[in-house]
């Protein structure tokens, strides 16, 4: 490694030395906005952005962006800040700078989001060096307020070193703060050197650590492998300064070296893998929970373990204050640090040694920074999600909200919590408003006003108004719609009875039977059953009863035909000599006597002639 910093400086002397002040930069990415300054930043807020910056920096676009014109270019002087979390699931993620020549200068700040589901098989820059983190390379430059989950990480150095580390593989002489690594596995493997890996970074020469956390990660090496970092290696020759560990804890991690080779070495650390010429300072650190294991290392492999440092090389030490450590099942390499049982971790005891830059949350001190505020945040959109109107009383919730406070600290997290289950427990409470039945009851109304006896079936109906469920709330507003719909169109769908046209078929019988010759004019009658109109239904009944009325009336109104008859003006009764009977006509009603009055006719006016021829020979005879 040495010879790679080495060639590192070199270079950087190289560039500084050549490169005139006004250099031609390289036109930078438009990102999601900003200008690059402290100001004004450049905004990363999605996997486009951070794709774009890792190619940038890659390429060797950047290579000579430098804003203070130091020399050191790679976005030297510039300013990132990430604006939302980053999903990297199904990219093929290359890191951000991967070598001495092309590394990452700037000042990247996370904005507190995270990066979820990184993978990365590394890459190799043209003298074997491989490299895999979300930054490969972070030299001069500065990362925070970046927080890594589930990544995996894998690097393969060709016939030289391999760093792996959750933010960045190297780390040299930059500032790494507020940042974590969480549920990720980091592992550094060769094919013929050394290698590092480690939660945080895998190497580090004169980096700046400052409250930083790697929690439930799984560290594997074939050489240096370190809960936090895999190898420091401060060499004054580097000119990068010391590294300094401040306000950082390890917890819940596993640290496996293995190396099947002879002449390798391995070394497991709680915090560091491998302390070479350097001492290691810590302040207000503590390691809780790491399991470290070299086991499967080749006989007579060189390896070891130990809390704060797998191994010291070189005349290194352990230059610790206020440093705690617990269940890590070895007490060795632990400088002065206090050994503590897991229950003073776990009740707050620890958490108080470490004092307010810590805060106890969950079984173990997390860095007191700001508050989770992940519930409320998710409560209140739930609540803005719903319709107030929906609601016979919202004011619960509102007043709930309204009495969010902001800006709490991780110590203050019970606070905070109570302030989302505030907001849940009124959101809970709520009660919806009734539904509206003014479609049911209206409906319901037009149907009593109805007279079922006058429909062929009113079942329908009847059933459907039956099957009205009162209590429906606002949200079932369309099933009490339905209610309505049902009886309206069972309303709709009801079928009159047919009017009786009884007593008009008797007016038609009686009608048939008569003789229309007998009358003098029938075409009344006649008319009248013309104007008959069938298919009538019982609402036209009075309808139905005139058209009966006007054939019988018809029938009434009939005058019988006039008989003729011719009789002697001087007929008489041959009986009684009074003619009144005789040319008299029958009754109209007498039809019964009329063969008989005829005969009489006859009869009477016989008598009559006889009598005339009688008395005529009576006078010729005299």
């Amino acid at each position: 490694m040495k010879k790679k910093i080495l060639s590192f400086l070199l270079a950087l002397c190289l560039i500084v030395a050549l490169v005139p002040m006004t250099a031609f930069a390289a036109e930078a990415p438009s990102f999601s906005g900003g200008t690059g300054t402290e100001e004004d930043p450049w905004l990363i807020a999605s996997q486009k952005d951070i794709i774009a910056l890792a190619e940038f920096l890659n390429s060797g676009n950047a290579e000579e962006l430098d804003a203070e014109k130091a020399g050191i270019g790679n976005c030297y002087g510039y300013y990132f800040k990430q604006t939302a979390d980053i999903d990297l699931t199904g990219v093929a993620w290359e890191p951000i700078g991967y070598s001495g020549s092309y590394y990452f200068a700037g000042n990247y700040d996370g904005g507190d989001h995270s990066i979820t589901n990184a993978v990365s098989a590394g890459k190799v820059d043209p003298d074997g060096y491989a490299t895999a983190g979300i930054f490969g390379w972070v030299a001069f430059g500065s990362v925070e307020n970046l927080h890594v989950k589930n990544a995996n990480f894998v690097a393969t150095g060709q016939k030289n070193y391999s760093y792996v580390g959750g933010i960045a593989g190297v780390c040299y002489g930059a500032s790494i703060k507020n940042c974590s690594v969480v549920n990720s596995s980091l592992e550094s493997k060769r094919n013929n050197n050394n290698n590092c890996a480690g939660s945080i970074v895998g190497y580090s020469t004169g980096g700046t650590f400052e409250k930083c956390a790697a929690e439930n990660n799984q560290v594997k090496t074939m050489a240096y492998g370190g809960g936090f970092v895999g190898e420091t290696d401060d060499d004054p020759a580097y000119g990068a300064g010391k590294s300094i560990f401040t306000n950082c804890y390890v917890a819940n991690c596993s640290v496996t070296s293995k190396t099947d080779e002879v002449q390798g070495v391995s070394f497991a650390g709680g915090f560091v893998g491998e302390m070479t010429d350097s001492a290691l300072t810590i302040q207000n650190c503590y390691v809780y929970q790491a399991t470290l294991s070299t086991e499967g290392t080749a006989v007579p492999g060189i390896k070891g373990t130990g809390i704060f440092a797998g191994n010291l090389w070189g005349g290194s030490s352990i230059v610790d204050t206020n440093c705690f450590f617990g269940a890590c099942g070895t007490t060795k390499n632990a400088g002065t640090a206090s050994e503590k049982t897991e229950e003073e971790f776990e009740n707050g005891t620890v958490a108080k040694l470490l004092g307010e830059s810590f805060a106890q949350l969950g079984g173990y001190p997390r860095i007191n920074g700001p508050a989770d505020y992940s519930e409320v945040d998710a409560a209140v959109a739930k609540a803005n999600a719903l319709n107030k109107d929906a609601y016979k009383d919202f004011s619960a919730v509102e007043t709930a909200i309204k009495s969010v406070v902001q800006g709490k600290t991780l110590a203050e997290q019970t606070e905070v919590d109570a302030m989302a289950k505030a907001i849940e427990d009124a959101m809970g409470a709520l009660v919806y408003k009734d539904a509206d039945y003014t479609k049911v009851d209206a409906a319901i109304a037009k149907v009593n006003a109805l007279n079922k006896d006058e429909y062929k079936d009113f079942t329908a109906v009847e059933a459907a108004v039956n099957a009205v469920v009162r209590d429906k709330n606002i949200t079932e507003q369309s099933e009490v719609d339905a209610m309505a719909k049902a009886i309206e169109d069972a309303i709709a769908a009801l079928q009159y009875k047919d009017a009786d046209y009884s007593k008009v078929d008797e007016a038609i019988t009686k009608a048939n039977a008569l003789n229309k010759d007998d009358y003098k004019n029938f075409t009344a009658v006649e008319n009248a059953i013309k104007s008959v109109v069938r298919g009538k239904n019982i609402t036209a009944q009075s309808e139905v009863d005139k058209m009966a009325k006007a054939i019988e009336d018809a029938i009434a109104s009939l005058e019988k035909k006039s008989v003729n008859t011719k009789t002697s003006t001087a007929a008489q009764n041959p009986k009684t000599g009074n003619t009144s009977n005789l040319t008299k006509s029958p009754k109209t009603d007498d039809v019964g006597n009329f063969t008989l009055w005829i005969a009489l006719l006859f009869a009477g006016g016989g008598a009559a002639i006889g009598t005339s021829v009688v008395r005529r020979n009576k006078k010729y005879n005299r």
